[in-house]
């Protein structure tokens, strides 16, 4: 009778053993043991995005001065903050998360400090108004920036981390700015515009003879940067940031007759002498850069908003050139130039803008706010990540425009 008993209880609790083994097998409990060890490299996708080359930055434009990284789990939820208390000199930084599918966004050169409460989720971080400019794909209103400071920049990239393995993630940091170089013009250049308009801008009799000597002279240009709160700076001698002077709603103003122009963002607060009425003359050899925009979806007039932005949000030129030949004085006109209208008008961060100038098609505008309102509304356990930082090359952006 005791052996029964005795087997009785043993089988018994064979077969507790046995249901906890299963239970646990279904819900098995992650390794506590092993450390793993993650790189971060990843350059912003610009698979959509025309580029026609790329090149480095110089020393400043590439200088990073200070990190933070923001994790979150695969469920979106929000794990931890961490910000190197040294730079190092490879730019490999490691520390400890919880094994899974992360994110993780990094902020360069922001010091934008932990979140004073754990975000929702991850569409609400990059929602959120300090640090949407993290996210990729976001527009940004950031508004200053210092030599101290430096170049903006941030990176996103995703890593499944594996308890006990070393795992890997590159992440490439791409400028939050973009720059815009001086247009230049194509030394081929005609004037093709129609011979009626041209006869009537310059003066001369309608039923006359345009000279055969007229030429078209690139006087300057100004940098209109409309969307709200996004302001351009110049980095003089990549030494010192210059901000531009910005009227009080951040768009440019205008005289009543549209003749003059009262505050753009091409006027420097501190320098008026190296411009007139607000533009910057055609050999201006410094850059203006500005944040990445994308301009917001409005209605069209058929109820579709797919590819109808609002101009006013774009960035764009202001062209001043001037007829001359024969029998025509000096006559200035002004053109538009947006940024990029093929590209549905959107300034992408990391991004150099280059406008080469062909042929005048039309004659322009008689005043800068008459060119600056022409054009239409285009239609859980813990494990090691390892961050390895490297400064992408500027994504190169060119574009050939008639006026």
């Amino acid at each position: 009778m005791k052996i029964k008993k005795i087997l009785a209880v043993y089988a018994t609790a064979f077969a507790l053993l046995s249901c906890s083994d299963s239970d646990n097998n279904l819900n098995p409990a992650p390794d506590q043991g092993g450390l793993a060890a993650i790189t971060i490299n990843v350059k912003g996708n610009v698979g959509t995005r025309a580029l026609t080359g790329d090149e480095a930055g110089s020393a400043k434009e590439n200088d990073i001065k200070s990190l933070e990284f923001f994790v979150f789990n695969g469920d979106g939820s929000y794990q931890k903050y961490y910000k190197p208390t040294a730079l190092t000199p490879n730019s490999q930084y490691t520390f400890l998360v919880n094994a899974g599918n992360l994110t993780v966004f990094t902020a360069v050169n922001q010091n934008l400090g932990e979140p004073s409460s754990a975000p929702a989720s991850l569409a609400n971080f990059k929602e959120s108004s300090l640090y949407k400019e993290l996210s990729l794909g976001g527009s940004n209103s950031r508004t200053d920036v210092s030599d101290a400071t430096g170049f903006s920049m941030a990176a996103e990239g995703t890593v499944n981390v594996v308890e006990g393995e070393t795992n890997t993630l590159n992440l490439s940091v791409r400028r939050l700015l973009s720059k815009i170089e001086s247009p230049k013009v194509d030394p081929a250049s005609q004037i093709t515009a129609p011979k009626a308009d041209l006869l009537k801008i310059l003066g001369l009799d309608e039923s006359g003879t345009v000279p055969s000597d007229l030429a078209w002279t690139f006087n300057g240009y100004m940098v209109i940067n409309g969307i709200n709160q996004s302001l351009a700076f110049e980095y003089e001698n990549l030494d010192n940031w210059k901000r531009f002077a910005t009227a009080s709603n951040f768009k440019t103003t205008f005289s009543t007759d549209g003749r003059t122009v009262e505050t753009v963002y091409s006027v420097q607060n501190d320098d008026a002498s190296e411009t007139t009425n607000g533009f910057l003359p055609a050999a201006y050899a410094k850059p203006v850069y500005v944040y990445e925009c994308i301009p917001s979806t409005i209605q069209g007039g058929d109820g579709s908003a797919a590819t109808v932005f609002n101009k006013d949000e774009v960035v764009a030129l202001i062209i001043q050139g001037t007829f001359s030949g024969t029998g025509v004085s000096a006559v200035t006109r002004y053109w538009r130039v947006n940024l990029l209208k093929d590209d549905i008008w959107k300034i992408y961060r990391n991004s150099i803008y280059r406008i080469t100038m062909n042929d005048i098609k039309t004659v322009g505008w008689s005043t800068p706010k008459e060119a600056e309102n022409e054009g239409p509304v285009v239609d859980p356990t813990e494990s090691t990540i390892t961050i390895n930082i490297e400064v992408a090359n500027w994504d190169v952006r060119t574009e050939n425009v008639d006026l």
